[in-house]
């Protein structure tokens, strides 16, 4: 199933690769079954501690039902432990890659590396692929969970005899047929399983260029202190925004509410706010031409994965150079 996978990524990418496979560590000894079980346990603690967070969040601290149906629960319980397990994604992103040259030239690699063909292009391309090896477990739950919400989505879509769709488009800006907002509701969806992805693949091209660009250690994890706390300001001041929008508290125009719910879905939260379909819905109806907000979150995937590919080439080709 990996191999079937994998088999469209570059060669560099591979896992049989040379460079990938060293700094995977799969030319080591395999852990010993204490050390695997103790992980897998230790996952397992950790998932069950955001769970009960997002419980205690969702009650108010036990105060009051998590949703009045089962669909608004979950999607209220998993919404913390989701957004949580994505900042973690986009830190780990960023930790992993930015340090790839200090810890070359610590090991006193480097000159050597840049001394071979291509050989800090490869090292550098290596890392941006081990981190989605190294974060597949976690990177695996939040996909998983994503996937619960939509299928659940999926459910809220049978309610009212199959017609809650039609309710929901009905009176909105634009005026939209059902036959539109199918394929509309679609893209949102795709785009909810692609940007978990891309933005972490765009924060570990980020790393790199961090990496490729400052060599001295202390300035290195100076701008990797200074980017993480930049990405969670960003990710908490647009949530609460985008929280006190909905509940009524924050006045501002269409164009700029539009605005602000694309960019929280799109770099807050990845589009976790519009998995709850009669979330969504409202948004239909209080914000103009909020129904496209799905095809500009997916456009803006694709954005994000080009923006990223680009940044990892600069990244290779700046550490490549020989006057660097």
């Amino acid at each position: 199933m990996i191999r079937r996978l994998t088999g469209g990524l570059p060669d560099w990418a591979q896992p049989s690769h040379p460079v990938l496979r060293h700094a995977l560590g799969m030319n080591q000894p395999r852990p010993r079954w204490q050390v695997r079980y103790g992980r897998a346990l230790m996952f397992v603690l950790i998932g069950a501690s955001l769970l009960l967070i997002g419980y205690l969040a969702a009650t108010n601290l036990l105060r009051r039902v998590p949703g009045e149906n089962p669909v608004e629960a979950i999607n209220n319980i998993l919404f913390i432990p989701l957004l949580i397990a994505q900042l973690l994604l986009r830190i780990f992103a960023v930790l992993l890659t930015s340090s790839t040259v200090t810890e070359q030239i610590r090991r006193q690699n480097w000159d050597s590396l840049r001394a071979t063909p291509s050989g800090a292009e490869l090292t550098l391309r290596a890392r941006w692929a081990l981190v989605f090896y190294r974060l597949r477990g976690l990177l695996g739950a939040v996909l998983v969970a994503r996937v619960g919400l939509l299928l659940l989505m999926l459910y809220d879509l049978t309610a009212f005899q199959g017609r809650y769709l039609d309710l929901l488009i009905s009176g909105i800006t634009p005026d939209v047929s059902l036959v539109t907002a199918v394929p509309l509701l679609a893209l949102m969806m795709t785009a909810a399983l692609l940007l978990p992805f891309t933005a972490v693949g765009f924060d570990a091209s980020i790393g790199l260029l961090i990496a490729a660009q400052v060599k001295a250690r202390t300035l290195n994890t100076v701008l990797q202190l200074l980017y993480i706390l930049l990405r969670i300001g960003l990710t908490v001041a647009l949530l609460m925004l985008l929280t006190h929008f909905l509940r009524g508290g924050l006045f501002i125009s269409s164009a700029a509410a539009w605005l602000l719910i694309a960019a929280a879905a799109a770099s807050a939260d990845w589009g976790l706010s519009l998995l709850y379909l009669s979330r969504y819905g409202e948004i239909w109806a209080i914000v103009p031409y909020g129904i496209l907000i799905g095809l500009a979150l997916l456009v803006f995937a694709l954005m994000q994965a080009a923006i990223a590919d680009q940044l990892l080439l600069a990244a290779a080709r700046r550490a490549q150079r020989n006057d660097s």
